[in-house]
This record gives C-alpha cells, sequence and structure tokens, in this order.
C-alpha cells in the first residue's frame, strides 16, 4: 500500500479540480480519499470567497487549512476560523471608482469576509452569481463600506479582457495588485497577494520545509502557486501559459479527473511506497 506521507497537494478549484458542472467527480473523490488514507496532505487554493468554498469542504474534507481569496485568506476549516488575511489598501476604492468610469460595460462586486456586494450589475455578472448561488447586495458603489475589502471582481467579454490589463498597467497603480482569474474576470487584490504567497505562508505554519509539495491549478492567478511547488500540474484544460509553466500537464481534462492523474503521477514518479 501506498504511503503519501510527507507530500502536499493542493489545487485550484475551478476548471482544474472542479469540472464545468460545478460538481465534484467521484474519480477525483476517490484518488482524493486515497491520498489522504494513505497519509497525504490534501487542500485547495481557490480565488472564491469563504461564500463559495465552504460549500465543498464536506466532500473534499481537507486535511490542512485552505487557501482562499486568491491568496488573501488562509482557513482553518476544522476550527472554522481564519489562520491568516489580508484586505485591500484603502487605495483600492479610487482605482475600483476609476475603473467603472473607464468601462462602464464591467460588472463589479465587492467582496468583504461578510458580505457580497454588486455596484454594477451585467450579464456576465449575473453569470458569475447564478454560478456560485451565493446571496448578495446590489447597491450602488457610494453605500458600500470602504473598508475590509477582500478583493474587487471585474466582469468582461473574455476579448476585451486585454483591455482591462492593459488599462492597469499603464496606470501605474501600486497599492493593489491585478490578475486575471477566469475567461471573463479580472481581480483586484492585495498587494503581493497571490496563491503562491499564501501557500508560502501556509507551508511556514503547517512546517513541511521538508515534505514534497504539489500544486495544481489552470489560470493565470495559480501561475504563482505553481511556481512555488516542487511539483505543479496543469490540466489539458488549462491556459497554454499555465500548461507550459507545469512540471506536467495531465491527458484529463478537469471533466475528466485530473486530479485523480496527478495523484496517479505523485505515487509513481516519486517512488511512494
Amino acid at each position: 500500500m501506498a504511503d503519501f506521507s510527507k507530500n502536499v497537494l493542493i489545487t485550484d478549484l475551478d476548471g482544474t479540480l472542479l469540472p464545468h458542472s460545478k460538481i465534484l467527480n467521484e474519480k477525483d473523490l476517490r484518488a482524493i480519499e486515497y491520498f489522504k488514507a494513505n497519509g497525504g496532505i490534501f487542500t485547495v487554493a481557490t480565488g472564491r470567497i469563504l461564500q463559495a468554498t465552504e460549500q465543498f469542504f464536506g466532500d473534499l474534507k481537507p486535511n490542512a487549512s485552505v487557501i482562499m481569496n486568491n491568496g488573501g485568506l488562509i482557513y482553518d476549516t476544522a476550527a472554522k476560523k481564519a489562520v491568516y488575511s489580508v484586505f485591500l489598501d484603502s487605495a483600492a476604492v479610487e482605482y475600483t471608482k476609476k475603473m467603472m468610469e473607464h468601462f462602464p460595460e464591467i460588472g463589479v462586486e465587492i467582496n468583504t469576509m461578510d458580505e457580497i456586494f454588486v455596484v454594477r450589475m451585467s450579464e456576465l455578472e449575473r453569470c458569475h452569481l447564478d454560478m456560485t448561488h451565493l446571496p448578495y447586495t446590489e447597491v450602488s458603489f457610494e453605500e458600500v463600506p470602504k473598508d475590509g475589502w477582500c478583493k474587487v471582481l471585474f466582469s468582461i467579454d473574455p476579448d476585451k479582457m486585454h483591455l482591462l490589463e492593459e488599462y492597469t498597467a499603464e496606470m501605474g497603480w501600486d497599492k493593489t495588485d491585478f490578475v486575471a482569474s477566469g475567461a471573463f474576470l479580472f481581480e483586484c487584490l492585495p498587494k503581493g497577494c497571490t496563491k503562491g504567497s499564501a501557500l508560502k505562508k501556509l507551508a511556514e505554519l503547517q512546517g513541511w520545509g521538508d515534505y514534497t509539495i504539489s500544486a495544481a491549478g489552470d489560470y493565470d492567478n495559480d501561475l504563482a502557486m505553481l511556481e512555488f511547488a516542487d511539483i505543479s500540474f496543469a490540466p489539458q484544460n488549462a491556459k497554454n501559459n499555465v500548461k507550459e509553466a507545469a512540471s506536467c500537464v495531465t491527458a484529463a481534462t478537469c471533466n475528466e479527473g485530473a486530479i485523480a492523474e496527478a495523484i496517479e503521477y505523485i505515487e509513481k514518479e516519486c517512488k511512494v511506497k
């Protein structure tokens, strides 16, 4: 029987572990249980906020703290409390206001630890909300509390995503970071906040210095985490630049059990006994 002790596997959710249906694949679930039952440490790193992630805790049963908010939150699921969190600089208020003025077509939501504030609804924003099935408050920008922001989420036609990337780069805003987290999703995050920085912090908190850390992801917001990991995986459906950055590209897509394939790779290639 395999012994996965001293092995950590951390995976992105949407597009990596979660298939397009957002229903966890039984093949992946069986593989994750096998990995944990034989000493492995399994957890998740997602751009999702707590309210959108906790619905998966029951099935996945992560045995280490979970990274959320694209690195802004490390959450202990057993103790049900944050062990590490960072928030947006107050400059994000002005940045968001200027983004809304410059791109009148974008959907905009502001996430705090407890609330989702939709300050501009769009067709794509509604699509995003329908996928998460979470309660939200639709308000004007002026009505949103101006502190305690975890992140700002912008939604835009995928063909126009490059315009957001170019605009934020040209503005030279240096109090926050920006990253594409999906085909139509673009995020404003705390400066220096990535899944990679959070994984480094989590490894320090958990004492994983002599562990082999494997990470899996499919999009730009996963790159820093893949770079930090000892072994990195990208599913077949990942963006090309993510595939190029990964140690291994699985034959399977997120719909076909990419994480189960990653666990098979860890067992064979890492000479797990």
